[in-house]
């Protein structure tokens, strides 16, 4: 039996992780760890070379068929149906320029923009700031809110009927707004946002290079469009579901800012989405490839990263990703009661 046969991951899934197989004789392979049909690529990218380090990592980005699925194939309206991006495998990631946190500039900022619409609620901007802080393992903190209506174009989007603000502009904006110390800066609004004429609509835009994105979260209010200007009335139900719908877009657009693309090869929290309903079934956590992309960056303890969102997801009755994270940290961690 070949190797890539035993787990389900063909080839090109293990080698967008940067994990290449280890021959290994064939009876052994139905008997041994999952995580020692492979060995870690690229050691020399690190600053280390601790055997226990890349021990824990190999574990730790090592697919596990139960938890991790490769991408399904697109429906007709999907993102990639109309969007064909080549993915970015961790190889290419490391070639390519990319924002590494370090001092001075190691905080995410969270800029809350106000246009026509009510703010977002004072409740999950804090516990954004706290998820972020858990999932980058970086200081997180919320700037003031500001209303720039007056210095961005803004149309009447005729299929939603929503007044809607241009995200590109916005991003222009923002890049005078760059904190000194900040690693990046992201505008949080609950206006509806277009990135070009041609567009119906936009969750987020970032830019790379400027460190800079914004995001909104109009489209995950259940009264979207019942008026021109968002106005936020949630119970404890959908604030739940706002929670997590603001949780991965967050993630999402400051994950671009450290020079992560889509990711096509997994179900993952960076694959791309075209209307809500996609961005919904999109998981919550990172597939190994983007997960070590970001660990690359960030250099947090996985273990202890999983730990807490497991902790966050359960306070906060997110269940999906709950049973989720617990699952994986159980793998990880086997001697963890959770």
């Amino acid at each position: 039996m070949a190797v890539s046969d035993v787990y389900g991951f063909n080839d090109k899934l293990i080698e967008a992780i940067g994990l290449q197989k280890r021959k290994l004789p064939g009876n052994e392979v139905q008997v041994v760890k999952r995580e020692r049909l492979y060995s870690i690529k690229h050691k020399d990218a690190y600053c280390t070379k601790d055997r226990a380090f890349f021990r824990d990592l190999l574990k730790a980005v090592t697919p596990d068929p139960t938890l991790f699925m490769a991408k399904q194939a697109p429906g007709d309206y999907d993102w990639m149906s109309f969007h064909n991006e080549p993915g970015q495998t961790f190889s290419e990631f490391l070639r390519i320029p990319k924002n590494i946190p370090a001092l001075p500039r190691k905080k995410i900022y969270l800029l809350p923009l106000v246009f026509f619409e009510d703010p977002v609620p004072k409740d999950i901007l804090r516990l954004l700031r706290t998820y972020a802080s858990m999932f980058f393992g970086l200081p997180v903190k919320i700037l003031k809110p500001i209303n720039i209506k007056s210095q961005i174009p803004y149309r009447d989007n005729h299929l939603s009927g929503t007044v809607q603000v241009d995200a590109g502009v916005i991003l222009k904006k923002l890049e005078l707004l760059l904190p000194a110390d900040a690693f990046c800066l992201a505008g949080i609004t609950m206006c509806d946002m277009y990135p070009r004429d041609s567009w119906n609509f936009v969750f987020g835009l970032a830019n790379l290079i400027k460190r800079c994105g914004v995001y909104s979260l109009a489209r995950y209010l259940s009264t979207f469009g019942d008026q021109k200007t968002t106005q936020v009335k949630v119970d404890r139900d959908s604030l739940n579901n706002l929670l997590m719908r603001s949780c991965k877009v967050m993630c999402h657009e400051i994950c671009h800012m450290f020079g992560m693309k889509h990711c096509v090869y997994y179900e993952c929290l960076m694959n791309g989405s075209n209307h809500l309903k996609e961005a919904d079934e999109r998981p919550l956590h990172m597939c190994p490839a983007c997960l070590r992309k970001l660990h690359f960056s960030c250099q947090f303890d996985i273990v202890e990263r999983y730990r807490a969102l497991t902790d966050f997801a359960e306070k906060h009755e997110v269940n999906k990703a709950h049973d989720w994270f617990r699952r994986r940290l159980k793998q990880l961690a086997p001697y963890d009661e959770v």
